[in-house]
C-alpha cells in the first residue's frame, strides 16, 4: 500500500533561454531629412546613409553594428545642424552688417555679372 501514493520526483525540464535582443537604437532617419532639406546637404546626407543602415542591421541580429550604425547617423545629423546654424548666423551678421553690398560691390568691380561668378 506504500507504493500506491509513491509520487516519482518531477523530471528536470531542460532550460529554455529566451534570448531578447537589446532594444532598437534610434536611427535619426526622420532628423538627418530635415537637417539635409534645410541646413546642410553633404553631411547631412551622410546622416541619411548611415541612418538607414540602422534597421536592417538591427533587424538582420547585428545589434553592436547597428548601435554603432545610430551612433555614426546621430553623429553626422549633429555636424549639419551645427554647420547649418553657424552659416545662418554667420549669413545675419553679414546682411545686418552691411558687409553683403560691400561683398557684391567688389564682384560687380572685377567685372562679374550675378550670372557668371
Amino acid at each position: 500500500m506504500e507504493d500506491q501514493y509513491f509520487t516519482p520526483p518531477p523530471v528536470p525540464q531542460p532550460e529554455i533561454k529566451e534570448d531578447i535582443p537589446p532594444m532598437k537604437p534610434n536611427n535619426w532617419l526622420w532628423q538627418s531629412i530635415v537637417v539635409t532639406v534645410l541646413c546642410c546637404m553633404p553631411f547631412g546626407l551622410a546622416g541619411i546613409v548611415y541612418a538607414a543602415k540602422v534597421d536592417a542591421l538591427y533587424f538582420g541580429g547585428r545589434y553592436r553594428e547597428a548601435e554603432a550604425a545610430a551612433r555614426t547617423a546621430r553623429l553626422w545629423t549633429l555636424v549639419a545642424r551645427v554647420i547649418g546654424f553657424l552659416g545662418i548666423i554667420l549669413w545675419a551678421i553679414v546682411l545686418s552688417t552691411g558687409g553683403m553690398s560691400t561683398y557684391m560691390e567688389k564682384i560687380i568691380e572685377n567685372g562679374a555679372s550675378g550670372y557668371n561668378f
